[in-house]
Order: structure tokens, then sequence, then C-alpha cells
């Protein structure tokens, strides 16, 4: 029975990393009641086995610092929710996308137990990521239709953008530059000469995948996320960051062209019109009418509020804005103490972690974590929950590092 319970168990989680893929393939089946409640259906089956286990071998869950945190921020959207909701119903929606993927961290980190998981959950993690990847590059290439929403009028010769699987340009570049860390940290984690050749693969391919996105923020993101790599892995890094960044406007001129625009008046007058400038400028309004608790949850700046008031809402893009008009400076506040508690518990595992594999390969995680929180201030990253439910199983299997023990993987990478 226990040997049962730690399959099922053991590839329940893999289909967590597949998040992407079983999600889009159950939406395209147009079974509308799995392809919305799987990922709550798998929830509920990864607890539910881990308590069966914990049971019959007598485990206990797993302390951890984010715990305060993770509690001070529930308390403070449920206070909200309480005292601030004139559609009850509407503002139940936001505090089930705000606190419900968080729950992901705690299924990483009590269910991650060995160093073996942990190579392969980031190697199923590496092929998720190149199928959607090349299938992001193959819509490039064939020119696929996309809104004309996505292109500013003045980048008429911009005929499509990447969006994979995913269905968003931004929303792919965070989930690219997520697995991009990832794999380039698998790439300097091993050893065996294929494996890194395979790895640095990997990496390009989700690289030029995340060029076709031509999603500025997320180009900014990455360089971001590659300093930070240098800084902590190998400072050569910034020599291949300046060579990438001189030939990617020659190779693809299109790059060069949105880039400029980006400088240039014209993209700022009409980022002021009706741009991010004039959304973070109505937000800040908003937010200023009750700086303390703001609007209430749902009310504006996000996907609850466009799917309730669709002429009055839109998005904001910029995650914490949006928390700050929906839940003031309580809710902010809040989510920053939990956002750094994240951040210092990540570095704190990763700097714990004796096995030089799993500290390379955690760096590449916590890097691509750090990097979706970057993404968040031009976007609103954890609207979307394949965004959110990587980033707090991620965090939490960072957090699982110091603790699991396999004395058959011990030492380090042959493989």
């Amino acid at each position: 029975m226990q040997r049962i319970l730690e399959i099922i168990n053991r590839y329940l989680l893999y289909i967590v990393t597949g998040y992407v893929l079983v999600d889009y393939f159950l939406r395209l089946s147009g079974v509308s009641f799995m392809a919305s409640l799987w990922d709550e259906t798998l929830f509920i089956l990864l607890v539910g086995t881990w308590i069966l286990l914990a049971g019959i071998k007598g485990l206990k869950p797993r302390a951890s610092t984010l715990l305060i945190p993770l509690l001070i921020f529930y308390a403070v959207i449920t206070y909200i929710y309480l005292t601030k909701s004139p559609e009850p119903g509407v503002a139940f929606m936001e505090l089930r996308a705000l606190l419900q993927y968080t729950f992901w961290f705690f299924v990483g980190l009590n269910l991650i137990n060995s160093r073996q998981q942990v190579k392969n959950i980031c190697d199923i993690f590496m092929a998720v990521g190149l199928i959607v990847a090349l299938y992001g590059i193959f819509q490039y290439v064939t020119g696929a239709e996309i809104p004309s929403t996505w292109v500013d009028k003045a980048e008429e010769s911009l005929r499509t953008r990447a969006f994979s699987f995913i269905g968003s340009p931004n929303v792919l570049g965070s989930f690219l530059i997520l697995h991009i860390s990832m794999a380039f940290g698998s790439f300097m984690a091993a050893q065996h000469w294929f494996k890194k050749r395979v790895y640095l693969g990997i990496t390009g391919t989700s690289m030029l995948c995340l060029i076709f996105t031509f999603s500025r923020g997320a180009w900014i993101v990455f360089f971001f996320a590659f300093l930070l790599l240098a800084l902590w892995l190998d400072k050569r890094i910034l020599i291949a960051l300046v060579i990438l960044a001189l030939i990617t406007p020659v190779a693809v001129p299109s790059v060069y062209n949105r880039v400029a625009y980006m400088l240039s008046p014209e993209y700022a007058a009409s980022a002021a019109e009706g741009g991010r400038i004039a959304r973070w400028s109505q937000a800040v309004d908003y937010w200023e009418a009750d700086p303390a608790t703001g609007l209430g949850l749902g009310r504006f700046g996000g996907g609850v509020a466009i799917a309730n008031f669709p002429n009055s809402a839109y998005s904001v893009d910029n995650f914490y804005l949006k928390l700050a008009t929906e839940t003031g400076l309580m809710g902010l506040g809040a989510f920053l103490l939990l956002i750094f508690s994240a951040l210092r518990l990540g570095r704190r595992s990763i700097e714990q972690v004796k096995d030089n594999y799993l500290k390379t390969l955690g760096t590449g995680i916590f890097v691509g974590l750090v990097a979706v929180l970057g993404h968040n201030m031009v976007e609103n990253m954890f609207e979307f929950p394949l965004m959110a439910t990587y980033f707090w199983f991620l965090l939490g299997l960072l957090a699982a590092l110091p603790l699991i023990q396999d004395k058959t993987m011990e030492g380090n990478e042959h493989g």
C-alpha cells in the first residue's frame, strides 16, 4: 500500500511540472468541467495521498519561515474581503485567485524528498518548455494570426508574435525566462558533456522563442536575470550577454525597431494617452481615494474586474499597483512582506545546500523566480494560474532542497 501511494504521489507531482501543456489540451478538449477544475483536483489528490503516506510513515509537515508571512497575507486579504465587498461573489473570486495558488508552496516543500526527484522535475520542465518554445517558433515562422491590439499602430511592420500554447506573448515571455534560467542552471550544473549540450540547446531554443514574443518587458527582465546568473554562477556570462545584445538586433531587425520605438517620443505619447502610463495613472488616482484598504477585491485592474465589469475595467499591467488599488497599503504591504520573505527563504535555502549540483540548479530556479517577480512590474503575471502555480511550487522546491536526503544520490553529478 505504501509503495503504491508513493508511486501515485510521485507521478501526480510530475503532472504539476507539465501544467502548461495539461491545461492547454484539457481546454482544447472542450470538457469544461475538467478544464476549469483539473488543477484543484490534482491538488486535492496530491494532498490526500500525502496525508495517507504521512499516517503510514509517521511523517509531519515541514516547517517553514514563510508560514507567518503567508498567514499575515491571508489574514489581511480576508479582512478586506469581509469589510469591503459590495459584491461578495466578485470579491470572493479575487480572494480565491490571490490565495489559492500560494498553497502549491506547501506541496513543493513537503512532497519533494530526494535529489533524483528534483532532477526529474527539472528535466520534465525542460522537456515541457522545449515543446512550448518550438511551437512558438513555428508560429512566428508560419506567421500565425494575432489580434491587432498586440501591435502598436506605429509598428505595422511587425507581422506576428509568438504566443505558443499559452495564448499571450507576454505571459509566454515570462514562462520562457523561468524556463531559460532553469535550463541554463542545468547546463552549468551538469558534468556529462552530452547533457551539457542538451541543456545548452534547450536554453538557446527558448531564447530564440523569447525573441519572437516581441515582449519588451520580458526582454528587459531576461537581461536582468542573466546579470544575476553572471553574479552568482559565472561572470563570463556577461561576455555572452554582450554578444547576444549586439547580434540579435542585426539578425532580427524587428527587435531593434521595437526597442527603438519604445525609446521614441511617439511611444511615450501613445503610452500616456491609452497605454501603460495612462492605466497606471488611473490606478494611482483610484488608490488615492482610499489608500489604506483600496477599492475592494475584484474591483479594478485585473481579470476578475474585467470579467465582471467589462465596460469600465481593464488590465493595469502592474500586479503590485493593481493589488494596491484593490487592497490599499494593507494588502500591498502584506504581499511585499511575503515576497521579501520568499526571496530571503529561497536564497538561504541555496546557501544551505552542500551538493554543488543542487546548489547550481537551485540558483537557476531562484533567478527565474526573481525574474517573474520583476516582470510583474509591467504585467499581471500572478493573474495567470500557470505562472502563479509554477512560482509557488518551485519556491517550495527551493525550500525543500536543504531538507532532502537521498543516500544513493549523494555527491557530484555524474550522469
